[in-house]
């Protein structure tokens, strides 16, 4: 880690111009500049943000992101593929990042500088399963024994009149199965909304024998009950707990759950 602090705008410069020459050599590290700040943006339309104290990234991939001290969406930005240039004008240190399609130009005029830092960051090779119900829906297609022994999922978020539905696939008798993934207590709700997606295919496949089936860490007494009443099931899974095991199966190099002891 390369880290300057009170930089001026000399010092600052050389810094930059160091680590955006490591960036085209696509050696590049993590930047992250903390300063006061004014920003001009030419593109697909015109903006001005005037000085204040801003966190400024630039991103080996060319990605460049302005935050303030608030909120999680970034002020102004660049998608991936940004080249940027530094120098300094009239005593202040200028970076401009720049994208030729479609053309927009970022301008950051430093007025001053807290911190300039570069980090080197490792992508990681998989996706890490946090706990969010994408990554749960992730982790059921990726392990579909955790929904049940010849599960075969086809396909995730599968688009329905009535909504999206998280597993689409076929039973070990090959019957059409909808899955449906909470992360939190499932309730009458989300047992009503899981028969809103299988009662139309029912109605298109009456002697398919679609069935529908409702994961979490834990499902209601009344959800149960209504779930039984349209021929639904249920299967609670802690999150908490299987989770954990799928990280070790990574890095034992095993497929399956079923192998793992």
């Amino acid at each position: 880690m390369q880290l300057v602090r009170d930089p001026d705008a000399a010092t600052a410069l050389t810094f930059l111009r160091e680590e955006l020459t490591a960036l085209r050599e696509e050696k590049g590290r993590l930047v992250q500049v903390v300063a006061d700040c004014a920003i001009q943006y030419q593109g697909r339309a015109r903006s001005m943000l005037h000085r204040g104290e801003r966190l400024l990234l630039l991103k080996p991939d060319g990605t460049f992101l302005v935050h303030t001290a608030t909120k999680a969406k970034p002020v102004n930005w660049q998608p991936p593929g940004a080249t940027f240039h530094a120098e300094v004008e009239d005593d202040l240190l200028v970076l401009t990042a720049y994208r030729p399609k479609p053309e927009e130009i970022v301008k950051v005029t430093f007025h001053a500088i807290s911190v300039c830092i570069a980090v080197p960051i490792r992508d990681a090779e998989e996706l890490s399963l946090v706990g969010s119900e994408d990554d749960l829906q992730e982790l059921l297609f990726r392990h579909p024994e955790l929904v049940e022994p010849g599960f075969v999922p086809r396909r995730r978020e599968r688009d329905s009149k009535r909504g999206f539905y998280d597993l689409d696939g076929d039973d070990a008798e090959g019957r059409r199965l909808v899955v449906e993934v909470k992360r939190g207590t499932a309730g009458v709700k989300e047992a009503q909304q899981l028969w809103r997606y299988v009662e139309p295919l029912r109605a298109q496949n009456p002697d398919g024998g679609v069935r529908g089936v409702l994961i979490a860490p834990r499902v209601a007494p009344k959800a149960r009950d209504l779930l039984r009443d349209h021929g639904l099931e249920w299967k609670e899974l802690d999150w908490e707990e299987v989770l954990p095991k799928v990280e070790r199966l990574r890095r034992v190099g095993q497929v399956g759950l079923g192998t793992f002891s």
